[in-house]
């Protein structure tokens, strides 16, 4: 049990990012307040960007977006568990003049609302995600998740189909459940549910020992910071969230059929991408933590460049 345990914890880690410039607080009605703590990426950023909400279709939630850029190709960028959409800061210029990017704060996340009593599921960060689309006039884009990221996207996929053109996969995560009938299926459902009431006891002591499996010695400084946000995060809600994420049903083979850009921190385990991301045109990039858009932006964003606007010479 105590080494399976440890896998789990390990292979949560995978499945969360720490980075963020600023501090959480969360107001009485359970919004999310994001308040600046000194650096801030964005100062000087040049052309459209904007802060953007959209009430939620079906619950009485508003979502926060912003949208950076201008450009013939849409870009949505849908960060991972916990995760504000400053996840992905480092794109915020590279593709301003490239493309219309629309970066998300999924329900429950950054300055999106995040209400008690409510349960924060995948289908319904689904549904946040077609809400803003929909108020934006996008009907078909190129999709990037990051981490917990895909999830959503597969249940925007199978709600929404051919909306989304392409998949960019970083370091993404599914969970495979062991089938009815597996000796292992037994424990696999215990050490989940374990894990997920464990979550919701977290104090600071154990949400720092949980986010420094993200980090290498090698992390820049600006990582080390932002990852302060997640010491705040209400241990309720990551619990919630996680619990969500890791349910059977949506961690099914979606069946994409459109090119899937895979980048990861390290070699997944064997037959994941056949099952998960059939087809995909996969990176590993060894020696780096789990924030490969952050740690190695440059390579990252060309990647998604060249995948997203079909350049000559690559093979999708």
């Amino acid at each position: 049990m105590k080494k399976l345990r440890k896998v789990f914890l390990f292979t949560t880690v995978v499945c969360l990012i720490s980075s963020c410039s600023k501090t959480l607080e969360f107001d009485n009605n359970g919004a999310v307040e994001l308040k600046c703590r000194g650096y801030h990426p964005n100062t000087d950023c040049r052309g459209l960007d904007q802060d953007r909400y959209v009430m939620m279709s079906t619950m009485d939630l508003r979502v926060h977006y912003r949208i950076i850029g201008k450009g013939p190709i849409d870009i949505v960028f849908i960060p991972g568990w916990t995760n504000p959409l400053e996840v992905f800061s480092k794109q915020f210029d590279y593709f301003r003049d490239k493309a219309r990017c629309i970066y998300i704060d999924v329900p429950g996340q950054g300055l999106s609302d995040a209400p008690e009593g409510v349960e924060y599921t995948m289908g319904m960060m689904a549904d946040a995600i077609y809400d803003v689309l929909k108020k934006e006039g996008v009907k078909r884009f190129v999709a990037v998740g990051f981490s917990m990221g895909p999830v959503p996207l597969g249940q925007f996929e199978l709600k929404h189909p051919g909306m989304i053109t392409k998949l960019v996969d970083i370091d993404g995560g599914f969970y495979y459940w062991p089938p009815e009938g597996d000796p292992a299926r037994e424990q696999f459902v215990a050490e989940t549910e374990w894990f997920c009431d464990y979550i919701e006891t977290w104090g600071r002591e154990e949400k720092e020992y949980f986010a420094s499996f993200l980090l290498t010695e090698n992390s820049p400084a600006d990582l080390l910071e932002f990852v302060e946000y997640f010491y705040e995060f209400p241990s309720w809600l990551m619990a919630d969230i996680y619990r969500n994420y890791t349910r059977e049903e949506v961690n099914q083979p979606i069946g994409w059929t459109f090119p899937i850009l895979s980048i990861y921190s390290s070699e997944p385990p064997s037959g994941f991408y056949e099952i998960y991301f059939p087809g995909a045109d996969v990176h590993v990039m060894e020696g780096l933590g789990h924030v490969l858009q952050w740690e190695n932006y440059d390579v990252v964003n060309q990647l998604i460049w060249e995948f997203a606007s079909d350049r000559p010479g690559r093979r999708y």
